[in-house]
C-alpha cells in the first residue's frame, strides 16, 4: 500500500498522502501527456479563468487585494487556487499547534473530502465542481479560526470576448446600449455565477 508520510508544512502529526517519487519527478521535468490532460480539463477561451489574491495582516487592520494569474481553463485556475491556499492553511497549522484534519469537522456544514492537504493525484480525482467545493471550504477555515494574517486566493472567471473591426463598427452606430446588448450582458453573468459555483 501507499506509504503514509508526515507533512513538510503542517504540524507534524498531520498525516498527508505523498505522491510517488516517480510522479514528482515527472512534474519537476518532463510529465506526460496524459498527465497534462488530466490537470489541463476543458479549454474555454471565452471566459478569462483569473485568480486573486488576498493578503492581510493585525486582524485584518491592513490588506491588500491583487490580481493573480490567468488561466486556460476553470481546472487549471481551481489548482493553482487549492495548491496556494493548502499551503497558507498549514502554515496556519504550524502555528497554532494543530492538525489539519482537526481544522475540518467529519460531518456537517464545513466538511472537507478528500480532509487533507494539497496533493496532486488525490486533487485530480475530483471533477471541477468537486474542487470548487473543497476550495472553498479551505477559504471558509481562514474565516472560521480567524487567522490574523495570511493570503488568500480564489478563482474570480470573467468573460473574454474578442470584438472584431466589423462588431466595433456596428456598436459605434448605436446610441445607448440595445436589447440584444443587455440580455448578452445577462447571460454573461449567468455563465459566470455558473462557472463559479454560485447559486
Amino acid at each position: 500500500g501507499a506509504k503514509i508520510l508526515f507533512c513538510s508544512r503542517c504540524d507534524k502529526r498531520a498525516l498527508c498522502m505523498p505522491s510517488t517519487s516517480s510522479t514528482n519527478q515527472g512534474l519537476d521535468a518532463h510529465p506526460a501527456p496524459a498527465l497534462l490532460e488530466q490537470i489541463r480539463g476543458a479549454v474555454d477561451d471565452d471566459v478569462a479563468h483569473e485568480t486573486s489574491k488576498y493578503t492581510w495582516w493585525s486582524k485584518h487592520e491592513g490588506s491588500t487585494s491583487e490580481r493573480d494569474r490567468t488561466f486556460r481553463s476553470r481546472r487549471l485556475a481551481l489548482l493553482y487556487v487549492a495548491k496556494r491556499n493548502s499551503e497558507q492553511l498549514c502554515d496556519y497549522a504550524e502555528s497554532a499547534g494543530t492538525d489539519w484534519e482537526a481544522l475540518f469537522p467529519t460531518s456537517g456544514t464545513h466538511v472537507l473530502r478528500p480532509n487533507r492537504p494539497f496533493d496532486l493525484h488525490a486533487m485530480l480525482e475530483l471533477g471541477d465542481d468537486a474542487m470548487q467545493e473543497w476550495c472553498d471550504a479551505v477559504c471558509n477555515a481562514f474565516s472560521r479560526y480567524k487567522v490574523v494574517k495570511g493570503s488568500l486566493y480564489r478563482y474570480q472567471p470573467r468573460p473574454r470576448k474578442v470584438v472584431e473591426a466589423a462588431e466595433l463598427y456596428a456598436i459605434l452606430q448605436r446610441e445607448g446600449a440595445d436589447a440584444e446588448e443587455l440580455d448578452h450582458t445577462r447571460r454573461q453573468a449567468l455563465l459566470l455565477s455558473d462557472i463559479a459555483g454560485f447559486d
